[in-house]
């Protein structure tokens, strides 16, 4: 499989932050929608994972102890404040180099309802309501892996279509815009010998021998159904650190219909660690 990475110029503000799962889902739409059938055998392997939208050159603190990062006990109120922690750093297994981004910022908006008759404000009732929007601090970049199914422009043109209309919520009106171009000069990560990696995005976990991690629930909802609901995925969160012998990705596909078919994807893309400052598995 290939991995290229591609630079983002957000054009609005969003409504969710972008997570590798939703962008997934975005794509996987709009193939289906030209019923374009590439990803029927998604549950069995992958074809394409997307990493989330990250810091450019960076990635989240790993998921560890805090005495794996070797701090000071009088540091150790502000190191929690940090965040991320570059690429290099990270691979290098110097993990005490977390530094503190301003990735992005939440707001509450006050907006107005609208009367979908009128298409006006209710002259008798004001009926403001608050709404949080985010707006990236940095540049930022997403990483993405694929197949030969798949060819690096239409990948390119897809994103850029999810972009066009809209991503997560609030898209109908006019939230989660943004663009994307490959970046040319990303040539993959560097490899070593290691069995340590970390996750670019939330996943399921497949063929993994020990993790540290946190995790989340997914309450996933069919767009127009007789059914809404799909059934509640658990995800590790990103930056987990993982033992395995996969060199490019972990996890697995699920199925989560009731009673049609749909699946989410909790593949994610891994990077390898050169060593670990602590001794956390057996």
């Amino acid at each position: 499989m290939k991995l290229v990475k591609f630079k983002i110029t957000p054009k609005s503000t969003f409504a969710s932050l972008p997570s590798a799962d939703m962008i997934f889902g975005h794509f996987a739409k709009f193939l289906y929608l030209e019923k374009d059938n590439r990803l029927d055998n998604y549950l069995e392997k992958p074809s394409i994972i997307f990493s989330d939208f990250l810091p450019d050159g960076y990635l989240y603190k790993p998921t560890l102890p805090l005495e794996c990062f070797k701090v000071n006990e009088d540091e150790k109120k502000e190191f929690r404040k940090k965040q991320f922690i570059s690429i290099e750093n990270l691979q290098n297994g110097e993990l005490s180099k977390c530094e503190e981004i301003n990735f992005f910022e939440k707001k509450q908006v006050v907006k107005n309802s609208i009367s979908r008759i009128s298409f006006t404000t209710e002259k008798e009732i004001f009926t403001p309501y608050s709404l949080e929007e985010i707006e990236f601090k940095t540049d930022i970049c997403m990483y993405v892996l694929f197949d030969d199914s798949f060819t690096l422009e239409e990948i390119k043109d897809k994103l850029n279509l999810i972009g066009k209309s809209g991503f997560g919520k609030k898209s109908s009106i006019g939230k989660g815009q943004f663009e994307v171009e490959v970046d040319e000069n990303f040539k993959g990560f560097k490899t070593f010998d290691t069995n340590y990696y970390l996750t670019l995005s939330s996943a399921v976990f497949d063929g993994v021998k020990n993790a540290f991690y946190d995790v989340w629930t997914k309450f996933g909802k069919f767009h127009s159904s007789n059914t809404p609901f799909k059934k509640p995925v658990v995800f590790a969160k990103p930056s987990a650190i993982i033992q395995t012998d996969k060199k490019e990705y972990i996890g697995k596909a699920v199925d989560n219909g009731y009673n049609e078919t749909s699946f989410v994807s909790g593949y994610s893309i891994i990077i390898p660690i050169k060593d670990l400052p602590c001794k956390i598995f057996n």
